[in-house]
């Protein structure tokens, strides 16, 4: 499935696209829930340039909201107990991107990348996305730096 996402990505945002006037709507992919052993990471936006002072949000069920602003990198981190979270990426101008997170510890965390790339996009142009993979992040970028 990870060797065909960006493939569907790419064909959600050309097969689904209807223009209205100057606008591009396009219809993104529902993401998975990302497990992760903790909530830190970066934001991009659609080309993999650092967006610093993005504001992030991170809530537990009704718990109260934990939110935080990027530093000049992009960068975040949370320290918080394990279970669900639902993250969201908000910066004017681009669309917030919002993430189901599992927060813990497992044995495959011990090889798997765990930081989040949070990738921003502007509205109707590409799918926003959050994703642990070195690999995604790099073809996604690649692939948003080379569509007009």
């Amino acid at each position: 499935m990870k060797k065909w996402l960006p493939v569907l990505i790419m064909l959600a945002g050309l097969g689904n696209s209807i223009s209205a006037a100057q606008y591009v709507i396009v219809d993104c992919i529902v993401q998975k829930k990302l497990v992760v052993p903790r909530v830190k990471g970066q934001v991009f936006d659609a080309t993999g340039v650092p967006v610093p002072d993005t504001v992030i949000s991170l809530k537990q069920g009704e718990n109260q909201e934990l939110i935080a602003t990027t530093d000049s990198q992009g960068r975040f981190d949370f320290k918080v107990q394990s279970g669900p979270y639902n993250l969201k990426a908000s910066h004017l101008g681009f669309e917030s991107t919002t993430a189901e997170l599992e927060v813990g510890r497992d044995l495959l965390s011990l090889f798997h990348p765990t930081a989040l790339r949070v990738i921003l996009s502007l509205p109707g142009f590409n799918c926003p996305w959050v994703t642990t993979s070195n690999k995604e992040f790099k073809e996604l970028a690649h692939i948003h730096a080379t569509q007009k």
